[in-house]
């Protein structure tokens, strides 16, 4: 099983709304997630499911690279918005199957479900993107330090 993570891109200080939750990307957090979509257009993710919150600047870092998934397999999620390492693992641990997951998410969560799966300290940076695999069948069954670093990228703008 392939677990994805992707933290979303560089965002705006502030909203128009000023709401958090509406910030939008920066030009530079739209140059990082074109070069995003470069690099994951290498990646076999076609039966990826893709769960991502439902916050603008995730959405919008996702759209830069849903032509690397179906459709249908992506996901909004308002419980990912800023959400614990427990409300992730909640999620992932009432999959009903072993299907590769695709998170996009926010800081500080993202990065400590990172930490949780490899038993180590990262802090993701925004755009970057991580590839964590487990020697398992079904999200149940992992838990903390049972996945493998394989894959780690940030964009370079």
């Amino acid at each position: 099983m392939k677990l994805h993570l992707l933290r979303h891109a560089k965002t705006e200080q502030f909203s128009p709304t000023g709401k958090d939750f509406d910030r939008e990307l920066m030009e530079r957090g739209r140059k990082q997630s074109a070069q995003l979509n470069q690099f994951l257009s290498n990646q076999d993710l076609k039966n990826t499911v893709v769960l991502c919150s439902s916050s603008a600047r995730t959405k919008e870092t996702l759209s830069f690279i849903t032509a690397n998934f179906k459709e249908e397999n992506c996901f909004f999620e308002k419980d990912l918005y800023l959400c614990s390492v427990k409300t992730f693992l909640e999620i992932l641990w009432k999959m009903d199957d072993g299907n590769d997951l695709f998170i996009v998410g926010h800081n500080f969560g993202i990065s400590d479900l990172a930490n949780y799966f490899l038993g180590d300290e990262i802090e993701m940076r925004t755009a970057e993107y991580l590839l964590i695999t487990f020697p398992f069948e079904n999200w149940n069954e992992t838990s903390r330090a049972t996945g493998s670093l394989s894959l780690r990228y940030r964009p370079s703008v």
